[in-house]
């Protein structure tokens, strides 16, 4: 392991939740001669991040290392920012992603305000990212471990945040971070991560009818209109969902839109998700000032898939992203992130 440059006698605390990567996190900088706590946040029971046993292998972890360990209740805060954000954007038919406001308004918010009240100069994660900050100037990174890659949310993150973070794991795969918790005795190194929607403790649609009561039926239509089956309530589907729509058919079918108005989702084949542009607002540049000309770019549309080419075009407060190769389920509330080689420039909530 390299020892982490620029550290020693600054104290810096360490999001830890409980997993090997944050763990692993907080060995490093100790071990780089760092001042350093562990502070880990509650969010709401049931979560599979930031569980009771989570905050209790966090806080034995920290006791191992030798490091004060703290621990902040944002119950209320991440109700109110991310299962409220998740219902909202369900309810229009969105597919929306709480791991973008939870960073926001929560991790890089919230807990870091906290960690800097316990006189934190700066915020270390176990995110999967490269950061590089030389003056005013930030360049995030995709990690070398793209199969893990965190960077694809942190880029909508206001810049100057980044000023205060640290991501030590990024320059490592998730094999090599094992084998370091492993060979250093870190009592978790086996433990698993966390998924996406980490608080669903149930299927999307039950979650979201317990918190706003029963949508009821609506109509399974095709583009023409017909109507083709019956559905319990359209916050159960996704555009881009193929299984569980509930209509025998010869054909294999996807949700192509939804209808929040009608409580309708229409369904379509394959080919039907394919398409060459789309929108998105509230850009956010990261590595780069806001673009003023076109430029090409790749694009992720999604966490984890393969980046595509596309001119990205500046139009007032949108961007107008266009692609030679069509595109397949562009979801409307996900956000695109546009990359050049393994440099995050930013990203933007796709219309």
């Amino acid at each position: 392991m390299s020892m982490i440059k620029g550290v020693r006698g600054k104290r810096i605390a360490v999001a830890m939740s409980g997993g090997v990567d944050s763990s692993v996190c907080a060995w490093m900088l100790k071990k780089s001669g760092a001042d350093v706590f562990g502070i880990t946040m509650r969010t709401i029971p049931g979560s599979r991040c930031c569980s009771l046993d989570d905050l209790l292998q966090a806080k034995l972890v920290a006791e191992d290392l030798g490091i004060p360990h703290y621990v902040v209740d944002l119950r209320k805060q991440f109700e109110k920012q991310v299962i409220n954000y998740f219902i909202k954007e369900s309810l229009k038919g969105k597919n929306p992603n709480p791991c973008v406001p939870c960073n926001q308004k929560i991790k890089f918010g919230a807990l870091l305000r906290e960690a800097e009240k316990l006189g934190a100069e700066l915020m270390a994660t176990g995110h999967y990212a490269r950061l590089y900050k030389r003056g005013n100037k930030i360049i995030l990174k995709r990690p070398i471990d793209t199969r893990k890659d965190q960077a694809y949310v942190l880029s909508m993150l206001p810049k100057k945040v980044f000023q205060k973070l640290l991501f030590p794991i990024g320059n490592y795969t998730k094999e090599q971070i094992r084998r370091i918790a492993k060979e250093n005795e870190i009592r978790v190194f086996a433990k698993k991560g966390n998924k996406d929607l980490c608080f669903l403790d149930k299927e999307k649609g039950e979650f979201i009818q317990e918190r706003i009561g029963k949508i009821g039926k609506g109509n399974i239509v095709d583009k023409s209109g017909n109507i083709l089956g019956k559905h319990n309530g359209y916050v159960h589907f996704t555009v881009g969902q193929r299984k569980g729509i509930g209509i025998k058919t010869h054909k294999r079918l996807y949700v192509i839109d939804i209808h929040p108005d009608k409580n309708e989702i229409v369904v379509g084949e394959k080919q039907d998700l394919y398409q060459n542009s789309f929108y998105v607002y509230k850009p956010n540049w990261v590595s780069i000032n806001p673009p003023k000309k076109p430029f090409y770019a790749d694009v992720l549309i999604r966490n984890k898939t393969q980046p595509k080419r596309v001119k990205v075009i500046p139009e007032g407060k949108k961007i107008k992203v266009v692609s030679k190769e069509p595109l397949w389920a562009v979801s409307p509330g996900q956000i695109a992130v546009f990359i050049k080689k393994d440099i995050v420039l930013g990203g933007g909530w796709i219309l």
